[in-house]
């Protein structure tokens, strides 16, 4: 299980993964600091790290594991992963602790982003994922993937109505209030792993979102005041 430090460009975005071995292809994450507010945000972080706004495919998210393959720049209404063969356009999604996950095909421009969180990895978006992806007539096996920033296992607590929903070696044991922590992380390398992706291509952020309050945004910190971070990737 591959971890590692994306590149921080200026103090308001990540370079995800530096260089992929597909040198056209991209990604990139806002900080904190980045004003990241709706239809605006998302067009000036384009703009900045070099993408056309008008590109941009912007996936209405609703924790669902809804996922599309996207041939024009467009809104994508109730969807939270999105994946394109079109290497004029970006996917987009934005989080604020879920897993941002970004796909990069090994050689062909074809990638994209998918939000994960916590109802969306029990209820199979990477399954669907996958499923696209096989469907579109490309090997698992030639995408390299980093799961950027989000909340870690020392911070994503549960109670007992929702760790059931969890395999046990997932879990790490409850404390004194019957409370629950559980490694996303680890769960979506481990499901990624099992349906066909390369362990050795599955890169991880150490960074927690709701630790690293001046860095990041965090809902489950901040609650409905919380901001948003945005994830971009597409190619140059």
């Amino acid at each position: 299980m591959g971890r590692r430090s994306s590149k921080i460009l200026g103090n308001e975005f990540l370079q995800i993964k530096p260089q992929f071995s597909n040198n056209n292809i991209k990604a990139f994450f806002s900080l904190r600091s980045f004003p990241a507010n709706g239809e605006a945000g998302r067009n000036e972080l384009a703009k900045i790290v070099g993408f056309k706004p008008q590109n941009l495919i912007t996936p209405i998210q609703i924790h669902s594991t809804n996922v599309n393959f996207v041939l024009t720049a467009d809104l994508v209404p109730r969807c939270d992963g999105v994946f394109t063969n079109k290497k004029e356009l970006t996917c987009s999604i934005q989080v604020a602790d879920c897993m941002p996950i970004y796909f990069a095909h090994l050689s062909e421009n074809v990638f994209g982003l998918v939000h994960v969180g916590w109802r969306g990895l029990v209820d199979g978006i990477l399954e669907e994922s996958a499923a696209l992806l096989s469907k579109n007539g490309y090997k698992l096996s030639d995408f390299e993937i980093v799961i950027g920033p989000s909340i870690q296992k020392c911070c994503f607590e549960v109670r007992d109505d929702i760790i059931k929903k969890f395999k046990s070696e997932f879990i790490i044991r409850a404390n004194q209030n019957g409370v629950y922590k559980v490694d996303l992380q680890k769960y979506a390398f481990s499901k990624m792993a099992h349906m066909g992706f390369e362990e050795s291509n599955i890169e991880l952020s150490n960074d927690c979102t709701f630790c690293l309050q001046e860095k990041y945004h965090s809902f489950r910190r901040d609650g409905k005041n919380s901001g948003r971070m945005l994830g971009l990737i597409g190619s140059s």
